[in-house]
């Protein structure tokens, strides 16, 4: 089985200029065609994912009304994100957009969204402006872990406009350790933070770790890109590696086909073989690319 944990999903009527700007200033950064962007759509998400074999895809939802202006709420986003579920519930998997500092009013919408609308865990979006260890959201995180929610936190370098600092891995390592039975995977690796990324994925069984948003990497430094799995395989190890894309913000550099088969076809540049560090068999692509997913999602 083949699962993509990290994918947005947006209707172009519904996208405001404050993320449309977003979108075209990662076009710009990479020369990109934002046609190719500005559709991300669950259409084009279903027949892309068949090109590539993937099984099943987590679409989030995105609360990012406390920096960006929407056409929707929070609350629309995430059902729409629950109306694409039914259309398609065999194929993608919900995570709500929350923004921890809403209060009470983000445990209500976290149980409505679990508990009525069948999602499987919440995205946080700390580049939006907060520290996600910050004390004030224990209560939500009680909540997640009482309703076995998991939790997607963004860490490392997000899109113009947005804050850096708040997007360390090491935030995450607090609600980790205070929070034991919530899962927790990190995405991106936290690049550029990678080493604390991993660090934290190492010390606490209940962290993991996305290479979504790694395509640019993939496509233009193979090297670092496996210098990045190896060390993640040495040492938090192959079983916390989770198979993300960030879809449909790289697909113009490497399609969602070209990434799954990339991680099929791994094989360690030579530098490396001298060094003496191990292949990936196939049993370990097989779980970056969805049997790890698979356990952690509980399907």
């Amino acid at each position: 089985m083949i699962i993509d944990v990290h994918c947005h999903i947006w209707d172009k009527d519904l996208a405001s200029d404050d993320l449309l700007d977003i979108i075209y200033e990662i076009c710009k950064q990479y020369n990109f065609d934002p046609n190719q962007l500005i559709d991300g759509s669950a259409e084009r998400l279903i027949k892309e994912m068949d090109e590539a074999g993937i099984d099943k895809t987590v679409i989030l939802g995105l609360d990012y009304e406390y920096l960006f202006r929407g056409k929707i709420s929070y609350k629309g986003y995430n059902d729409y994100v629950a109306n694409l579920l039914k259309e398609y519930p065999d194929r993608l998997i919900g995570f709500a957009g929350i923004d921890p500092r809403r209060g009470k009013e983000a445990i209500v919408e976290l149980e409505r969204c679990v508990l009525d609308l069948g999602f499987k865990g919440v995205k946080l979006w700390p580049l939006t402006g907060f520290y996600p260890d910050d004390l004030k959201f224990y209560p939500f995180y009680e909540r997640v872990e009482e309703l076995g929610a998991i939790i997607l936190c963004h860490t490392g370098e997000g899109p113009a406009k947005t804050y850096l600092k708040y997007c360390k891995p090491m935030y995450v390592d607090t609600i980790a350790v205070d929070f034991p039975k919530i899962k927790i995977y990190m995405a991106h690796i936290g690049k550029p933070w990678t080493g604390e990324a991993i660090s934290v994925a190492t010390k606490n069984p209940n962290v993991y770790i996305d290479i979504s948003a790694w395509e640019p990497v993939f496509k233009i430094a193979p090297f670092a890109f496996f210098q990045t799995l190896i060390e993640a395989k040495l040492t938090c190890g192959i079983d916390k590696i989770l198979f993300g894309t960030d879809w449909p913000l790289f697909t113009p550099m490497v399609s969602l086909k070209e990434y799954v088969q990339g991680i099929k076809e791994m094989k360690l540049p030579p530098p490396m073989k001298l060094m003496g560090l191990p292949e990936f068999t196939e049993e370990e692509k097989n779980k970056i690319l969805g049997e790890n997913a698979k356990k952690l999602l509980g399907l």
